[in-house]
């Protein structure tokens, strides 16, 4: 953890926290911090600073904030379609799209996606978040990304993704000639990736995305597996967006 994510339910007054958990692991356990010790911390959907530790339990520790100093607002604006993929490769992306600051993930249906994943207990809010906060005290940010998960191909693009207005649509595809470099991005482009399922996209699935405006690009060489794509997906974007 680079910094100890807060959230208003570790609120006890207007500038004390506590947090138990995998936090006081942390903080006892990896960080080996102490009584008047000074943490960073941000505060969920808000702003990033520091405060102290006034005192350790055996299982909580609270804090006192003493100046929050910056919010987290990325320039970027980046929306991650993804074929969902097995759990244990859900998990990974949802803390890798939190630490690169993606806005909203949407998970949706291909045809090499067992349907079965849909039925994962991960799917629920209450059970992903806990990835996405690793995300984001991995990447020093605060803001929460939004997670929906859609069980029809069509009528998510059809009913959700018109919806949106996109400056540059991606779809990583290992076969085309393009990479990164034939486009012109910038730091306030809006964004939309499409990362497929560990098997690919489908012909029809390619074309129909093309058909919506999609360019097809190269991520690299190699067959990447869904967490890798997605990793280098976005710390390539955020190379020439920079």
């Amino acid at each position: 953890m680079n910094i100890i994510i807060l959230s208003e339910k570790d609120r006890m007054s207007n500038n004390q926290f506590t947090i138990s958990d995998e936090r006081f692991t942390h903080v006892t356990d990896i960080l080996k911090s102490e009584i008047d010790d000074v943490l960073e911390i941000g505060l969920l959907n808000g702003p990033i600073g520091k405060a102290k530790i006034i005192s350790i339990g055996k299982s909580k520790i609270t804090l006192e904030v003493f100046g929050f100093n910056k919010l987290d607002k990325s320039n970027k604006n980046i929306d991650l379609i993804c074929a969902l993929p097995r759990p244990q490769t859900l998990k990974k992306v949802l803390a890798i799209s939190a630490t690169f600051g993606v806005k909203n993930i949407f998970f949706i249906k291909s045809e090499k996606v067992e349907k079965s994943y849909f039925h994962s207990p991960v799917l629920l809010a209450e059970n992903y978040n806990k990835f996405l906060i690793e995300g984001l005290s991995q990447g020093k940010r605060t803001e929460l990304p939004i997670v929906l998960f859609h069980k029809q191909f069509k009528k998510f693009f059809e009913n959700v993704f018109l919806i949106n207005n996109y400056d540059t649509k991606l779809l990583a595809h290992p076969s085309s000639d393009k990479n990164l470099l034939n486009f012109n991005l910038s730091e306030n482009h809006n964004i939309a990736l499409a990362i497929g399922p560990e098997g690919g996209w489908n012909d029809f699935e390619i074309n129909f995305m093309t058909n919506l405006g999609f360019d097809n690009f190269q991520l690299s060489k190699n067959i990447l597996r869904v967490e890798s794509a997605v990793t280098a997906a976005l710390a390539q974007i955020e190379l020439f967006t920079l």
